[in-house]
């Protein structure tokens, strides 16, 4: 509220500095003014966070917008306001002096992520959500007394629906500061230099944690709002001196990411603290686990980056270029402990809690890039043009590595396991803990050449891929382009192009390479007409398609111990990941100026998106069959279409316009498993359809429709003052298999907040009052 406070403080001050301006008319090398703009508005009471999730839309007065500037021989100002005081406001401009010119860009962004969400916990300090040990302690004997047969839903249930009926509410915000000011000293300097600084600030809660385990007999995935408290800012100096022929450059850029709120505690409903776990003997069902988990965020880091290079000019439009990066990367917060768990001790008998029984401190992380980028382009003939440019790209880990003794295990009992002892691919007894090694080397060269109306284009790219400690070591990524554009006077425009592309990798895998290193085959076809077939009209075609393939991937073979079986054959069709990817859009634009009177604008667009995915787990021990197999044939429709009209009643004086946009996205999920999968997925209701023996289609998959109709009507009394009043409906509707519905507990033990982020209608009434000086 301090900074929206200083920030009107500031607009009003400088109001009052430009209207002195404009009123002393004794220097006419001084020119000043502004514009003003008061809004007041009413709207419904809406309970979903949808409504306003990235925009505020203020019941009374405010001010969407100021605008105040003054310029004369020894200053140069403007500033614009937008949203002034609210929590998606933005400040912008530039205060240019004799010496140096200044800009900057304050804005800010709120992100409404839910409202409403339901939590049994409440924040004691920032990321601390705690319960009473008194009710934890009631939950716990009564859990202890329950045999394992007993513990179903229904019994959670009636256990917990105390809390869930007195569950706070906590509304799913985040508010992101992000100011730009950028120095320019190069006025009186026979060179060009700059500073830039960029800070943003990111507070509030980033969200739904998606649910996170609280290992233990019950072992409970509650959901709770992440506390999000970070900073990030950025140093650039940049530095040109022109030369006849081209220039020379620098620049020097250091990043520093701060984390605030590095980790988030979470009481384990069902236990009161910690106590040792004891695995179930008999009928006595386990018992025992932590009292508070801890989840660990991002930690801090660095980067520094140092660039130079020339550029140089020669006849034929000719011009060379060349620039080198280079990159370090660090990391060294300190480590926090393996566990907030007091009774987990390590391999050597130490407490897992304490920062003394890690191996080391902190991380103590490096990373170094380089890259070299050269270019050149030519007109050698006037119908004629090239360009070429390669580009290398290279990463090396520097961290210092060190064997990894162990860590605490995925068991309930989260105890202590001994890391897997070093080997070719895991050198530090962890597979994560290799030093992985990246390069790029990329070359594109096309051409164009002019026949008449017509350009015709190709163009040729290469890339060859290298990685250290990724399953695919090594691969190319090659492709075309084709591409024309023909215009025809002033009513024609075509514009067609091809692209064609495949990657390859090359390694060795049991489980199958991930996406991004995976063998790939890519098509895109771009189309575009442009008509204007007469003055006061003009009609837009575009079509866009995607085809993207990942072939060949390996199919599942038996393994034992994470090795594949002797003599064991891969079983056909069975590979795991994304198999392949169309999007299809389809795009028409229409305007026509029936009159100097009347406007008419109208768009529509089609688009279509569709995945597969197959996940597979690999056949074990002792019958080496098939497991569990599913497949995800996912789509997406979206439909959006819009109509405007604007009619100068009385021309410069009274003016409606209307606007209607509507956007529909279907949603559809095909989903095949095998029989000997057990999954619970297209819930609609519970508890009944908990883990069904079967699979079937989502049709409610993240289904939206938007519609928004708005209409205004502007009357100009003079120069200087506009009144205008309108009427703005929005409706939105959602369908999700996951996220619909309000039941906090929609399996056991699955504890969800189920925030107010779905369908709302709303009716806004405003006006807004104009002022130019």
């Amino acid at each position: 509220m301090k900074r929206a406070t200083s920030m009107i403080a500031l607009v009003a001050m400088g109001l009052f500095m430009a209207t002195s301006f404009a009123a002393a008319q004794d220097k006419p090398a001084t020119t000043a003014g502004g514009q003003v703009t008061i809004q007041t508005l009413t709207v419904d009471d809406i309970s979903s966070s949808k409504f306003r999730e990235y925009r505020d839309v203020p019941k009374g007065v405010s001010m969407p917008f100021v605008n105040l500037f003054t310029t004369n021989s020894a200053l140069d100002f403007n500033l614009s306001a937008f949203n002034v005081g609210q929590q998606d406001q933005q400040y912008k401009g530039w205060a240019n002096f004799s010496w140096m010119d200044f800009g900057f860009d304050y804005n800010q962004v709120v992100h409404r992520m839910g409202n409403d969400a339901h939590v049994i916990w409440a924040e004691t300090a920032p990321g601390v959500w705690s319960m009473p040990a008194s009710l934890r302690q009631y939950y716990s004997d009564r859990v202890d007394a329950t045999p394992t047969s007993g513990r179903v839903y229904s019994f959670y249930n009636n256990l917990l629906a105390p809390s869930f009926a007195a569950a706070g509410t906590v509304d799913l915000t985040s508010l992101r500061k992000r100011g730009l000011y950028d120095f320019d000293f190069s006025k009186n300097l026979p060179f060009n230099l700059s500073f830039t600084y960029t800070r943003e600030r990111k507070a509030g809660y980033r969200g739904q944690g998606g649910g996170d385990i609280i290992a233990g007999p019950v072992s409970p995935v509650v959901d709770v709002p992440e506390t999000l408290n970070e900073l990030t800012q950025d140093y650039a100096i940049k530095f040109e001196y022109k030369l006849k022929t081209g220039n020379v450059h620098a620049a020097l850029n250091r990043n520093v990411y701060t984390n605030d709120q590095n980790n988030q505690l979470i009481d384990n409903p069902f236990r009161p603290s910690d106590l040792a776990y004891k695995a179930a003997v008999g009928s006595t069902p386990a018992s025992g686990g932590p009292g508070t988990i801890m989840i660990t965020g991002m930690p801090d880091n660095s980067m520094m980056n140092e660039s130079f290079g020339a550029l140089f000019k020669f006849a034929k439009q000719t011009r060379v270029a060349a620039d080198v990066a280079l990159g370090q990367y660090t990391q060294n917060q300190n480590y926090l402990p393996y566990t907030s768990n007091t009774t987990v001790l390590t391999g050597s008998n130490a407490p897992a809690y304490l920062t003394s029984s890690l191996q080391q401190p902190s991380f103590n992380g490096k990373m170094d890039t380089t890259t070299f980028n050269v270019w050149f382009s030519s007109r050698p003939a006037e119908n004629l043009g090239i360009r070429m440019s390669y580009r290398s790209w290279d990463l090396t880990n520097k961290t210092s590595r060190y064997i990894i003794n162990g860590d605490l295990s995925a068991a309930p009992d989260r105890s202590w396991a001994a890391a897997d002892a070093p080997s070719a691919d895991a050198p530090y007894g962890h597979p994560t803990a290799v030093n992985y090694d990246n390069s790029n080397k990329r070359f594109q060269g096309s051409v164009t050449y002019d026949v008449g109306a017509l350009t015709l284009e190709g163009l040729y790219r290469a890339a060859s891929l290298k990685r250290t400690y990724r399953e695919a070591e090594s691969g190319t990524d090659r492709g075309y382009t084709l591409a024309a554009t023909y215009h025809a006077k002033d009513w024609l425009g075509l514009r067609l192009s091809y692209d064609d592309a495949k990657r390859t990798a090359e390694g060795t895998t049991v489980y199958g390479f991930q996406t991004d290193e995976a063998e790939r085959r890519s098509k895109r076809t771009v189309f575009d007409v442009e008509l204007s077939p007469m003055n006061n009209m003009g009609v837009t075609l575009s079509y866009f398609r995607r085809d993207v393939a990942y072939p060949n991937r390996p199919n599942r073979v038996a393994v034992s111990g994470g090795v594949p079986v002797v003599g064991a054959q891969p079983i056909p069709g069975t590979p795991s990941g994304l198999l392949s990817a169309k999007y299809d859009s389809f795009a028409v634009d229409f305007d026509y100026a029936v009159s100097n009177k009347v406007e008419l604008t109208a768009f529509y667009q089609y688009e279509k998106d569709v995945t597969v995915n197959q996940w597979v787990s690999n056949p074990t021990a002792p019958t080496y069959g098939l497991n569990n197999l599913w497949n995800h044939s996912g789509q997406d429709k979206t439909n959006t279409f819009g109509l405007g009209a604007v009619f100068h009643v009385v021309p410069d004086k009274w003016t409606v316009t209307v606007n209607v946009t509507d956007q529909k996205v279907d949603g559809f999920e095909d989903i095949n498993a095998t029989p000997t999968g057990t999954y619970a997925l297209g819930r609609t209701a519970y508890p009944q359809y908990l883990n069904p023996a079967a699979v079937w289609p989502i049709n409610d998959w993240d289904d939206t429709h938007l519609t928004t109709v708005i209409a205004q009507l502007e009357y100009s009394l003079n120069k200087s003052w506009k009144l205008t009043g309108g009427y703005w409906y929005e409706k939105y509707t959602y369908g999700d298999a996951w996220t619909s519905g309000t039941t906090m507990f929609p399996q056991a033990t699955l504890i969800f907040m189920k925030p107010d982020n779905g369908n709302y209608k709303a009716n806004v009434v405003y006006a807004k009052l104009n002022y130019r000086f």
